[in-house]
């Protein structure tokens, strides 16, 4: 399920496993961007990573860009069929992955550089969403 938003705008999107504990929010302050990993098994405190996607002022900085702050852009979370990886799609394409079972995070960005939780950085990798292939 996806939902339509201009980016810029304040903006939280939520979504949570069936059958595990975690959840994944994507939120837009109106200046920048992150997707964050939950387990909510955590209480009050679920957060176990979050990851940067965008700042706004980035994206009208940069009009090559496969995002745009003036039209309305596609935001889908989607699940691995085992729900232990989910994967955060602008407009169709991944920017940003949390992979639970591994305790690693991604994102385009690869910001911050490094967490307690995922150790070994946020950098991109290809096969962070091969899941996706197998839902088309």
């Amino acid at each position: 399920m996806g939902y339509t938003v201009h980016l810029g705008m304040p903006t939280a999107i939520e979504s949570a496993a069936e059958r595990t504990p975690y959840a994944a929010v994507f939120e837009d302050d109106g200046k920048v961007a992150y997707f964050y990993g939950l387990d909510t098994r955590l209480g009050n405190q679920p957060v176990l990573d979050s990851v940067h996607v965008y700042h706004v002022s980035s994206i009208l900085d940069h009009p090559t860009s496969d995002l745009d702050v003036h039209v309305p852009c596609d935001v889908e979370i989607v699940w691995s069929a085992d729900q232990e990886r989910v994967a955060l799609l602008l407009n169709g394409h991944p920017y940003a992955a949390f992979d639970f079972a591994a305790k690693h995070a991604y994102c385009k960005s690869n910001f911050p550089p490094g967490s307690r939780w995922s150790e070994s950085g946020h950098a991109w990798d290809d096969h962070c969403v091969d899941f996706l292939d197998s839902l088309t």
